[in-house]
């Protein structure tokens, strides 16, 4: 599962993110993803926004959400992308998930199913 897509929180530009590559990866090499980004709606990207993404993930549609906590259950590994307000706690509140942090949402490198990277 990816917790946020977006080149940066609060916006629904694709463009540059480089979190687009990783998704893009790892559907290459066969992973099924699931994706959270309250901020982009595949129904009102437009313009080189849309024709980005159509290059890159073409069925963006049916992999996103707006769901946080589906897109959380269903996953087996979480890699959180954006420090947004409504993902506090959220490692607590799903003990059972691995968690990878690349914004640094709590202020610890590592736990039992917390791994804080690129920070």
């Amino acid at each position: 599962g990816i917790l946020g897509l977006s080149f940066k929180e609060g916006t629904d530009d694709l463009r540059y993110s480089p979190i687009v590559e990783v998704a893009e990866y790892l559907l290459g090499k066969g992973y099924q993803l699931k994706i959270y980004d309250k901020n982009v709606k595949t129904s009102s990207l437009t313009g080189t926004n849309k024709d980005y993404i159509d290059r890159h993930i073409p069925h963006l549609a049916e992999l996103i959400s707006d769901n946080m906590e589906k897109v959380v259950n269903e996953a087996e590994l979480v890699v959180i992308t954006h420090k947004l307000p409504e993902f506090e706690g959220i490692i607590s509140k799903f003990p059972n998930k691995k968690f990878i942090d690349l914004v640094r949402l709590v202020d610890k490198k590592s736990g039992e199913n917390y791994e804080g990277i690129c920070w």
